[in-house]
């Protein structure tokens, strides 16, 4: 065979395997993402982390899967901090042309969400100050999402969600802020001139923080089942990935 036969055949073999390669990559992300949804609903976290880092790989298609994957094995192992860091990597990476499509809607839902998470943390830790600071942050991005992720297509599924947040939100705000404790006054600074009263006040203030708690830990609990019903966002899996 002639050398410049053979060139040309060299040649012309480049972009078959150029196509084959991105063929196979994007089976290879169907395939990845049913592991990974599998897994989440599952809780396996080992396995959705797994999942994540494939989809990582050469994946120039759709960077924000990968990511937004490995939010969804933090948030199974209960690191919200991480997971925060994850979601806002994964809606950073969404096309500027598609802010408000199904994925980008649901990925700022988890966001919100593992913000919240994070307030709420505080809040039993006995730090109002800085629930309060990240409530706010989360009421912050829950109130940037894109009109269309409040349509009545897929996406409105997750506006209703962000709008659930957005009050609950705004609730949790007041209720930090009411536990924020003011400045002890002049007798409250004298132990000598606590009034009589003082023990009722106690008990009372006891019952209020049981009920806070209580309420607390009910959120929490709708939360994290709004984790694992991500389903409802949009369709097939059901999560960008």
């Amino acid at each position: 065979m002639p050398a410049r036969r053979r060139r040309l055949l060299v040649w012309s073999a480049v972009p078959v395997f150029l196509v084959m390669c991105i063929a196979a990559k994007l089976l290879s992300l169907g395939l990845l993402g049913g592991r990974a949804a599998s897994a989440f609903e599952s809780a396996d976290a080992a396995s959705v982390r797994g999942a994540a880092g494939g989809l990582q790989l050469a994946n120039i298609i759709e960077p924000h899967k990968a990511p937004f994957a490995a939010g969804g094995a933090d948030v199974l192992d209960g690191n919200f901090t991480s997971a925060r860091l994850r979601f806002e990597e994964a809606l950073n990476l969404v096309p500027p042309a598609l802010p408000a499509s199904a994925e980008a809607c649901v990925i700022r839902v988890n966001l919100v969400l593992a913000i919240e998470r994070l307030g709420d943390g505080k809040l039993q830790a006995g730090e109002p100050a800085p629930a309060a600071g990240l409530y706010a942050e989360a009421l912050d991005v829950a109130e940037a999402a894109p009109q269309g992720c409040f349509s009545g297509k897929p996406p409105g599924v997750a506006g209703d969600r962000l709008a659930a947040a957005e009050a609950r939100l705004r609730s949790k705000l007041a209720d930090a802020g009411a536990n924020q404790a003011p400045e002890a006054g002049p007798a409250e600074n004298d132990p000598g001139k606590a009034g009589p009263d003082s023990p009722q006040q106690s008990q009372l203030q006891q019952l209020e923080d049981s009920a806070r708690q209580a309420q607390r830990e009910r959120n929490s609990g709708r939360e994290r089942e709004e984790y694992l019903e991500d389903a409802e966002y949009a369709p097939g899996p059901g999560r960008p990935w």
